[in-house]
């Protein structure tokens, strides 16, 4: 694993994305599913992933702070800025359909019927109710994932969430280890609870190997504040 010294844009000059990535398919209500492309080395890339839920904005932000630091051609992975982008404009964790996209993968483990999540880091228990979908993997912004995954063939999966405060990886590697000493966050096995149909249990199915980078409850100003220097990291360097 490198430790490469960047130069990268002056604060004044991160106001604007590069480009504004390429289309890999639409979300429900029509919006553009877009990703950001590695611009090198693409076949030793991996992916690098946020707004699955539409509430968790602080990592969204954060990220794209990341690739507006970085020069052009410093970016060895691709991304996905938005997986949900109508959950992200209407501020549900569900997309416009009220599924749960991480509960809809077509992953061994899907189950029909309903998932429940907490309100907030405040509420004393997961008791708000979103669907799982009619069938796996029923939903555009779900089809469409795999469908760019199958495509990439991405080496790794890195997938942001919020508010668990921990880096997630079940085989503890080397990048999950590194992700969590530059995040300041616990390296754990397991979040602690099933979840069936989840984007993790689908890449487990595809012996995909996938680290769920929990940030803890925070704005995205913060975010942006904590976490730019392992995002830059995490987008620039070859692990």
């Amino acid at each position: 694993m490198e430790n490469t010294i960047l130069s990268l844009h002056a604060r004044q000059r991160r106001g604007n994305l590069p480009s504004l990535g390429e289309p890999y398919g639409k979300s429900l209500l029509g919006a553009p599913l877009l990703y950001f492309p590695a611009e090198l080395v693409p076949s030793e890339s991996g992916l690098i992933i946020a707004g699955t839920h539409g509430d968790e904005t602080a990592a969204i932000v954060a990220l794209s702070c990341a690739l507006r630091t970085l020069f052009s051609g410093q970016r060895r992975h691709h991304v996905v800025l938005a997986v949900n982008p109508d959950g992200c404009q209407l501020g549900l964790r569900a997309n416009a359909n009220g599924v749960d996209l991480n509960r809809n993968f077509p992953a061994s483990n899907w189950q029909p019927g309903s998932t429940v999540y907490r309100w907030n880091s405040a509420a004393d228990e997961r008791d708000v109710e979103l669907s799982t979908g009619e069938t796996a993997g029923s939903e555009p912004e779900t089809k469409a994932l795999c469908t760019l995954i199958e495509k990439l063939n991405p080496r790794w999966v890195v997938s942001f969430h919020e508010p668990l405060a921990c880096i997630e990886d079940p085989h503890r590697s080397e990048l999950g280890q590194w992700l969590a000493q530059q995040c300041e966050l616990p390296l754990v096995s397991s979040i602690g609870y099933d979840t069936p149909g989840s984007f993790g249990s689908w890449c487990a199915d595809r012996s995909l190997h996938c680290i769920t980078a929990e940030l803890p409850p925070i704005s995205a100003d913060a975010a942006s504040e904590c976490y730019l220097n392992a995002m830059v990291a995490l987008l620039s360097q070859q692990f």
